[in-house]
């Protein structure tokens, strides 16, 4: 059984103060369940589960702020002040350290200076989703004449949780085209029905 420290001050710490019960559970999971460099492989429907709360990505993350930086392609999320909490100055002589390390320097995290940097560039340059409302998608496809239905098309991603497989969705103008190929193509398979259909009764009626 993993153990690790635990902070007996952070009740009284602004920002742990500020989470509602729903957030200070789902934080204490992610210190629990992240791996031993700080490291979270993103998964809020399991979390919501164990904790009994849902949660939505952008909401955690604007929250969380700076308590949590999103990496590898936001697949995963780092927490900046766990190494130093539990180990403080990383000595290349320890074996726990090492992996640790070694961890920190597959997402280009190893040391200080440049955790610091790279958290600051992540930080400028994810990209947070945010679900479009029915008049952007309405626009969207009238600009690209195609027959999606705004409405349906945010009601269904709206019930998923704007989830695309078990993926977050990142692009929604994307979700748009790949629906309108689907379209064109059950449009496409319809008129083909319709033309057979009418080459049957055709055929039946020159027979006759």
């Amino acid at each position: 059984m993993a153990k690790r420290m635990t902070d007996s001050e952070k009740w009284k710490k602004k920002f742990f103060k500020s989470l509602c019960c729903k957030y200070k559970l789902l934080w204490l999971y992610i210190l629990d369940d992240c791996n031993h460099a700080g490291v979270w492989d993103i998964d809020l429907e399991v979390a919501g589960l164990r904790v009994g709360e849902d949660f939505n990505e952008d909401e955690v993350l604007e929250i969380f702020k700076e308590n949590i930086i999103p990496i590898d392609n936001n697949e995963k999320w780092f927490i900046p002040k766990f190494i130093d909490f539990q180990y403080g100055e990383l000595n290349t002589d320890s074996r726990v350290h090492q992996s640790v390390i070694k961890i920190l320097e597959k997402y280009n995290l190893n040391s200080k200076s440049e955790t610091v940097e790279v958290v600051e560039t992540v930080k400028k340059s994810v990209k947070r989703f945010s679900p479009p409302s029915t008049s952007d998608v309405f626009e969207y496809c009238k600009e690209r004449g195609n027959n999606v239905d705004a409405e349906t098309f945010c009601d269904f991603y709206e019930s998923k949780g704007w989830v695309i497989g078990k993926n977050k969705m990142k692009d929604w103008k994307a979700a748009v085209r790949t629906w309108e190929k689907k379209d064109s193509k059950s449009v496409k398979s319809k008129v083909q029905g319709q033309i057979l259909e009418w080459k049957k009764a055709r055929q039946i009626i020159e027979n006759q």
